[in-house]
């Protein structure tokens, strides 16, 4: 069973080293390794290039390295699926990295249950120097409803059966090429709904996903959580108050910028309606915890 990973890559040369040897054979401790790996480097400019331009001589056979300037993550891996000949497809962004023998494992699983669209795994963060910061909160019975709570799949664990991946993509693209951080919730709630009782999970340690100052998820607080709501949103799924809020206390705690509050709570107000907005308003007034949206311009409910 082949298994095909596409990398997008931006100035990761600090890390996709290690992602690299969790991938491809003798590079690593792993007992297995992918078949087909294609990276597409968005012209990278601190040594990455050198990087790959090395192992593709050394692995003509798996790695297939394009080097071009892209329109987004998701529009890269967009291309890249579209190269991919595996029965199993995924992607593992450049500085997250697979657990050993997560391929083994996985294709195991899936020669064992034929039915399976898709299947992921447990999962671990880690930090720039590799340390361990705890586990992804990942639910193996998680049902369509409880990405409301948060999403509980770790997108680097994640592989898909190639006519599932097909079947998910047309006619917008397999990945939404106009969201920025939320493409793979989006990609997760589709398969959810259309693949119940065939979504697989492996209790192992799959992989470990970097947290890290450069990592878009940490850049783009406030994106993370607008688009995650307007992709709960367009699916159908009520936004709890729990997601606002959450970005609230982050901003509480020094993680957050406060001058992304008020497109957060934009839209949750779209997502949730005028009533869930004053709700919110009101709890967010009496708290002092939250004195970092109170005084910020951008907070005031006048600004809507």
């Amino acid at each position: 069973m082949r298994i095909s990973l596409v990398m997008p890559s931006f100035n990761q040369g600090r890390f996709i080293g290690q992602a690299l040897a969790s991938v491809l054979p003798g590079l690593g401790d792993q007992p297995d390794a992918a078949d087909e790996l294609i990276v597409l480097d968005n012209l990278s400019t601190d040594g990455t290039a050198d990087v790959l331009t090395g192992l593709n001589a050394r692995y003509p056979d798996r790695l297939t390295v394009l080097r071009t300037a892209d329109g987004g993550q998701a529009e890269a891996l967009n291309r890249g699926f579209a190269l991919t000949s595996g029965d199993l497809v995924g992607w593992l962004n450049a500085d997250d990295v697979l657990a050993d023998g997560a391929l083994a494992r996985m294709r195991a699983l899936f020669a064992a249950r034929p039915d399976l669209a898709l299947a992921h795994g447990a999962a671990r963060w880690i930090d720039a120097e590799g340390r361990d910061l705890g586990a992804y909160p990942v639910r193996p019975d998680g049902q369509t409803y409880d990405f409301r709570e948060g999403c509980f799949v770790c997108q680097p664990s994640v592989l898909l059966r190639r006519a599932a991946l097909q079947a998910l993509g047309p006619p917008a693209g397999i990945l939404d090429e106009g969201l920025e951080t939320a493409m793979d919730l989006d990609l997760w709630l589709r398969a959810w709904a259309r693949y119940p009782g065939k979504i697989g999970f492996v209790p192992e340690v799959q992989a470990l996903q970097r947290l890290h100052g450069g990592a878009k998820t940490e850049r783009l607080r406030a994106t993370v959580f607008v688009e995650s709501i307007q992709v709960l949103h367009r699916h159908g799924l009520g936004v709890p108050e729990r997601w606002p809020l959450s970005y609230a206390e982050e901003v509480a705690a020094g993680t957050a910028p406060a001058d992304g509050w008020s497109a957060v709570r934009a839209a949750y107000g779209a997502a949730a309606g005028p009533a869930a907005l004053t709700v919110l308003d009101s709890q967010i007034a009496a708290d002092p915890a939250f004195a970092a949206l109170h005084n910020h311009p951008s907070s005031s409910s006048r600004a809507w």
